[in-house]
């Protein structure tokens, strides 16, 4: 039995089948390139438009007188080349497709098609900009040695090698807060050692190696 929601429909070429139908018109394209492919398809190897199914065939060189379907996409584009007059139908051929034969016609590029086309070949595309070349970076000088302090519990203060530069940490709620030589904040890490390494880029050095030294341990000795 049919279903009620199918509309019945003539197939590739004549035999009745039921077709569902779909909201979904085709996408138009407004890609030059997908028309110039089109329209080069149309003209080389030929493409043929069966009017009782609209199917697009696309022929096959290797075999006269036959041809096999084109995507879906491509179709709904050679549709749309019709309807806006980018291409046009020519005669009737006898075609042989996926078993079946019947009436397809022929679909025809027209000069003005064609002359547009040759202009878009002949535009130069859209440069791409020149990527701007990367500043030389100056090597960064590296602290030396960073010594690390701990003064009291909780308190470091921090010398960045030979550089003159330093700071001083304070653990704040379970994390380390880190401040310049004149106690503005420079930000917060996770360790002494981490605060000193954040210290060292702060000043626009290289960190170097880290030693930590715990002034009120040996001080209780």
């Amino acid at each position: 039995m049919t279903d009620q929601a199918g509309t019945v429909q003539d197939a590739l070429f004549g035999d009745p089948v039921t077709v569902q139908p779909d909201d979904h018109g085709p996408a138009a394209t407004q890609d030059p390139r997908e028309v110039a492919r089109i329209v080069g398809l149309a003209h080389d190897p030929g493409l043929f438009l069966v009017e009782r199914s609209g199917q697009v065939l696309r022929a096959d060189p290797a075999r006269p007188g036959c041809a096999d379907a084109l995507a879906r996409h491509d179709g709904d584009t050679v549709v749309q080349l019709l309807d806006t007059g980018h291409l046009r139908l020519g005669g009737t051929h006898h075609v042989h497709h996926a078993g079946s034969e019947g009436p397809a016609r022929s679909v025809l590029v027209p000069k003005q098609t064609r002359d547009m086309v040759s202009r878009w070949d002949h535009l130069h595309p859209i440069p791409t900009p020149a990527r701007a070349s990367e500043p030389k970076k100056v090597p960064q000088r590296s602290t030396g040695l960073i010594g690390v302090d701990v003064v009291e519990p909780g308190k470091a203060l921090v010398c960045l090698g030979h550089t003159g530069q330093g700071g001083t940490v304070l653990r704040e709620a379970g994390r380390y807060r880190v401040e310049n030589d004149h106690g503005a904040l420079v930000g917060h890490a996770s360790s002494y050692r981490a605060a000193a390494r954040l210290l060292a880029r702060y000043h626009g050095y290289t960190p170097g190696p880290v030693e930590i030294e715990h002034e009120h341990r040996a001080h209780r000795r």
